[in-house]
């Protein structure tokens, strides 16, 4: 499949720029490389950077591998997860001075993947960020999950209000009919949750799909796995700068940081949380979200 629109507008780049403290000669990881919006920036800016530029998703990472052809010698891609950042640079040889890890989903997943993660679109319940993985997909799990699991599953990791009517409408719908499309989901959930809860700002189908596609990319444990694995790897007085989008990927992020502090590998950079100005905001508003904190090895 051909991306037409690859690259999206990055977040926080002057601020990423800054606190990896970039200097001349310097090994980046870009552990997720994504729409490439930041390793562009870094590359424009430090023509002898090298990059180490990893994506999980198939698509994206044969698109970014024809790119970047006619790009730059200084960029190596890989496909794979962040969770298996140490075998990576061992393979390549690559001791890093700085990491980035930017959590947020692209809008190419939401809208032209096709692959179920947004419930604006009708398409199947897969939700894999890597769809050759043997693994469980969203339709896996709402077809085959009891309901005890289903309402801890969406209240654990959707933060989901209505979690148990939710579970228990799912078991009844499937009963007579597998749920297979978005819109079968949609549906459901519209089913389960009051008329004013339909009216909010955020869509009633937010907490419910997020919560499935956390779990399917068991995104949490990786998050934790792939932020340990780095601090593991940054040589001393390199930074690791990590933008999360979501207040359950910046819990993890924060109890992986405070940990590690407590061992005395690494200290904080700034220790407030970094946001998009209010300018950023406006003009990206996939930025409002993003909260961004800095360590550096000692």
């Amino acid at each position: 499949m051909k991306i037409e629109n690859l690259v999206h507008t990055p977040v926080l780049v002057k601020e990423v720029i800054e606190y990896l403290n970039i200097r001349p000669g310097a090994k980046i990881i870009d552990a997720t490389v994504n729409g490439g919006g930041h390793t562009l920036a870094i590359l424009e800016r430090f023509k002898d950077v090298k990059i180490l530029g990893i994506e999980w998703d198939p698509i994206i990472f044969e698109n970014w591998k024809l790119k970047i052809e006619n790009l730059s010698q200084n960029i190596i891609l890989v496909n794979d997860s962040y969770v298996s950042l140490k075998t990576i640079v061992d393979k390549y040889d690559f001791e890093p001075d700085g990491i980035l890890f930017d959590l947020g989903l692209s809008s190419w997943h939401y809208e032209e993947s096709g692959r179920g993660f947004s419930f604006r679109r009708n398409e199947i319940l897969d939700m894999r960020f890597n769809p050759e993985m043997e693994s469980e997909s969203a339709v896996d799990i709402v077809n085959k999950y009891s309901e005890d699991e289903l309402r801890e599953l969406i209240s654990s990791l959707g933060e989901e209000q209505f979690a148990g009517n939710i579970a228990k409408n799912i078991v009844r719908t499937r009963r007579e009919k597998s749920i297979v499309m978005t819109k079968d989901l949609v549906e459901v959930i519209s089913r389960s949750v009051p008329e004013w809860y339909k009216h909010r700002k955020i869509n009633f189908a937010t907490k419910t799909f997020q919560a499935l596609r956390v779990a399917v990319n068991d995104e949490l444990e990786n998050i934790r796995k792939g932020i340990e694995a780095a601090i593991d790897i940054l040589k001393p007085g390199g930074r690791l700068v990590v933008i999360a989008f979501q207040g359950l990927e910046d819990k993890v992020v924060k109890e992986v940081f405070k940990e590690k502090h407590k061992e005395g590998i690494i200290e904080f950079v700034v220790k407030r949380t970094i946001k998009p100005s209010w300018e950023e905001q406006k003009s990206n508003p996939r930025a409002r979200s993003a909260k961004m904190k800095v360590v550096e090895k000692i």
